[in-house]
């Protein structure tokens, strides 16, 4: 019922709902429904303040009917919705209070909401308390979650220079098949083709997964393996490649407005490519981020 792909894509149908086959418990309040099923369908529609609104509406009404049930499962909807949204420490800040309700009410946090804090860490930049955290996610019986969590340890693992680190996050997403996952696994494929300098597998991998998100709506996802893909073209020394990659990646994370991520990449096309409609559109790119 709770599923979490690592960078929050194709959540929120995941959460909320009674099945047929459950005993009836008290009615539903509809206030609180209308709001999460807004919310939901901001989500969808790629309107993230919206949705937070419409999260942060519903949450307060779940509080108001004390169901403990409904505030951990409001809270993740609304983790999500922030952290695409772009507002990590918001996320941080709404997972660790439902954290520490679920707990002092006797519930076990599950498994997503503890990702998605990790993912907020993540972006962060705390980094080492993000690894603590997906390993314990690993640790767990959820196998979904357990995958996410082995992908954002992969990514650490290979920002950090751990090669050892990033093989074994690989290793651990090798029986994954859900799409998602392995658009994780093309990633981090990518990563270490990257740090065995086989320049043209890297490149594959990471638009073979930059294609996989892409269909899943994963535009996050999709823009991080563009811009793997444009690293592999420049250390090939095909700079106009590598150019045209890094103008796709930062472009998408500007229309996400996403300005941390997409600004460095607009940047530095216009370090590499001597095309002038390459460097007209990445300067277009970048006066939106303004």
């Amino acid at each position: 019922m709770r599923r979490i792909g690592c960078f929050c894509l194709f959540l929120l149908a995941a959460c909320g709902g009674t099945s047929k086959t459950e005993p009836a418990g008290p009615p539903p309040d509809q206030t609180l429904a209308r709001h999460e099923q807004a919310g939901r369908i901001a989500y969808d529609l790629d309107r993230p303040e919206e949705a937070v609104a419409q999260f942060e509406v519903a949450l307060k009404q779940a509080q108001a009917r004390d169901d403990l049930k409904a505030i951990g499962e409001l809270s993740f909807s609304l983790a999500v919705a922030q952290l695409r949204a772009n507002r990590a420490q918001d996320a941080l800040t709404t997972t660790r209070r439902a954290r520490a309700e679920l707990t002092r009410r006797g519930s076990q946090p599950f498994p997503s909401l503890i990702l998605a804090e990790a993912t907020a860490l993540y972006r962060l930049d705390r980094r080492e308390d993000a690894d603590a955290l997906a390993a314990e996610i690993e640790a767990g019986g959820d196998a979904d979650a357990a995958a996410g969590a082995s992908f954002l340890r992969g990514l650490l693992a290979d920002e950090a220079g751990d090669e050892a680190g990033l093989r074994a996050a690989l290793s651990r997403l090798a029986g994954a098949s859900a799409p998602l996952r392995q658009a994780d696994r093309q990633e981090l494929q990518a990563r270490l083709a990257l740090r065995q300098e086989d320049f043209a597998a890297a490149q594959n991998a990471a638009l073979q997964a930059a294609d996989i998100r892409q269909e899943a709506l994963d535009y996050r996802g999709m823009a991080r393996a563009l811009a793997v893909a444009g690293l592999a073209a420049e250390r090939a020394g095909a700079r106009e490649e590598a150019a045209d990659l890094y103008l796709r990646a930062g472009r998408s994370a500007a229309a996400q407005a996403d300005a941390d991520t997409g600004k460095p990449w607009l940047q530095h096309v216009l370090e590499l490519t001597q095309d002038p409609a390459t460097e007209e559109a990445a300067k277009l790119a970048l006066d939106g981020l303004e």
